[in-house]
């Protein structure tokens, strides 16, 4: 859900478009409340509509991939690993910090503010804190709803930053913690199980239950996409990786139901066909086979700001077209078509007035915090921004 080092930026462009299209999705999701008046648009809705909820697993994987490829410059430093967290802090939280009270006020109007719960419960979403594990299943109850993505996010960066402490060792060390957290405590805690839902909660800490969780399995896929990549390994032909990929899918889907996979997040859900996926667009992007429409690689550029506002747009143009008294199926159709439009237009002018020169200015803030590390390091200006 961030942006691309410049020096990334043109190699690493079908990033960007899948992030755009990953961000795309996750709207057309949160559109379809405006089919279900009818039962063949709560078809469309549940068949079509709900499954682009996939775009989570996407970012996801994109994330687990980009952290892999964009370290790869990793000289060992603690300056190198300061530089690492403050440009993740600078990329996701000032915008998020932006959109936290604009979101109490939309939902809850000014006298929000004089609601001390209420004002916690924003607050923990700034602090990547889930608020209610055992709520909405994975959705974690958040106050900004979408945020439950970014407790996720920022607690993998937490991980991958602390393993370079261990130098060399650091992709050991996140496998060893992996397979503790993925693997060991869930089985040992009985009832493991790989649907996101169903996970057994942890009761004295609601962080825990992030490390726990099998969703983290998608950053996992897209590290190893990551480093494949990187690798030697290719295949030649298009074609063939179309053939590979294809055959996997086909595998997958004729153990779909034998498996007790579901329509849902995670490995046991939409990140698997969407990891395989995702490493056939790697093996196509390293022999430059990938062909991308301009526009998508725009929408990725966008795709962060897109994600939180798209949700409070789409309520703030739903209260005015109450207000205009349109009829029913007026409503309906008039929303459906211009809530996605105007929310790429705000997200586009909320990117380029708020998120980009925000981000710019704290990370320009946390690295004169990060001086000393600095002076230590060998090559912490080389850190990459991903």
């Amino acid at each position: 859900m961030d942006g691309l080092a410049r020096t990334d930026a043109h190699k690493l462009a079908w990033i960007q478009a899948l992030r755009g299209l990953a961000a795309l999705m996750v709207v057309m999701v949160h559109s379809r409340s405006m089919l279900l008046g009818t039962a063949a648009g709560k078809a469309i809705a549940d068949q079509v509509l709900l499954p682009m909820a996939m775009g989570v697993d996407l970012f996801f994987i994109i994330s687990g991939f980009l952290m892999v490829w964009t370290t790869r410059d990793f000289d060992g430093s603690k300056a190198y690993v300061g530089q690492f967290l403050a440009r993740r802090f600078a990329r996701i939280w000032p915008l998020l910090a932006v959109i936290t009270p604009i979101a109490l006020v939309v939902e809850h109007g000014f006298g929000g503010w004089l609601d001390r719960a209420l004002v916690l419960s924003y607050a923990e979403g700034l602090a990547f804190i889930p608020h209610d594990p055992g709520a909405s299943g994975i959705y974690f109850q958040m106050a900004v709803g979408v945020a439950w993505t970014l407790c996720f996010e920022w607690y993998f960066y937490l991980v991958f930053a602390l393993a370079m402490f261990f130098g060399r060792w650091r992709y050991v060390v996140m496998a060893a913690w992996f397979a503790l957290t993925l693997l060991a405590i869930p089985l040992w805690r009985g009832g493991y199980t790989l649907q996101v839902a169903a996970q057994p909660l942890v009761a004295w800490s609601r962080y825990a239950n992030l490390a726990i969780n099998p969703i983290v399995w998608d950053f996992v896929a897209g590290m190893a996409a990551g480093w494949l990549y990187g690798s030697r390994v290719r295949i030649g032909s298009a074609a063939m990786v179309y053939a590979v990929a294809m055959l996997w899918l086909t595998l997958l889907w004729m153990v779909w139901q034998p498996l007790g996979m579901v329509n849902f997040f995670g490995p046991l859900g939409w990140g698997a066909p969407l990891a395989i996926v995702f490493v056939g667009i790697v093996l196509l992007a390293k022999i430059d086979a990938l062909k991308l429409p301009r526009w998508s690689v725009w929408m990725g550029g966008i795709s962060y700001s897109l994600y939180l506002v798209h949700v409070y747009v789409f309520e703030l143009m739903q209260r005015v077209a109450t207000a205009l008294s349109l009829s029913h199926p007026a409503f309906e159709i008039v929303l459906l078509l211009t809530r996605p439009v105007m929310a790429v237009i705000c997200a586009w002018a909320l990117f380029r007035y708020v998120e980009r020169p925000l981000s710019a200015w704290t990370r320009a803030r946390l690295s004169k915090l990060s001086v000393p590390w600095r002076l230590r390091g060998k090559h912490a200006n080389s850190a990459s921004t991903a």
